[in-house]
């Protein structure tokens, strides 16, 4: 695929931004409509106005953390860790650095980053509904690294804004 090509399916495409304000770090990824059009279409929804979101690391599944917000004023139709929403559902260990995860449980939205590989065979907490564009993967190891640092090191949570990217 050309470059133009590249360019212009990204321009057609939804894009959403991560934004790590005590580290300034900030990763954008396009949503994977096609794959997951339901949970896409939640997700951005969900991110009509920007949300501020703590961050917090697996402690021993590998190289991915989740992001969650307040809880919703208004019950949503949500899934279980058994039953996640969503079509495909994968292993941790097979999903891709760059992946981003969507989640909706007992009303809470929480997204999942991942930015290299993952060891425990376990089932996804949601579908994967985007992928952080490779121009951004170096920063996106960046925020891991120090979301694993706050988590494990200095026992204080890290904030990350999450909204629609604007072209």
């Amino acid at each position: 695929m050309g470059t133009w090509c590249r360019v212009r399916r990204r321009e057609m495409t939804k894009q959403v931004e991560f934004f790590w304000p005590e580290i300034e770090v900030k990763v954008s990824a396009t949503l994977l409509e096609e794959d997951e059009p339901e949970l896409c279409a939640t997700l951005w929804s969900y991110l009509e106005t920007p949300k501020k979101l703590i961050c917090r690391h697996t402690l021993s599944t590998g190289c991915n953390f989740g992001c969650e917000g307040r809880p919703p004023r208004d019950p949503v139709k949500s899934g279980t860790q058994a039953q996640p929403l969503g079509r495909k559902h994968q292993l941790l260990t097979r999903v891709k650095p760059g992946s981003v995860s969507y989640a909706i449980f007992g009303g809470y939205g929480g997204v999942g980053l991942f930015y290299g590989p993952c060891t425990e065979p376990l089932p996804t907490r949601g579908a994967i509904v985007g992928n952080v564009n490779e121009e951004d993967m170096n920063e996106l190891v960046r925020a891991g690294k120090a979301v694993w640092n706050s988590q494990y090191m200095t026992h204080r949570p890290m904030v990350m804004i999450a909204r629609r990217r604007d072209r």
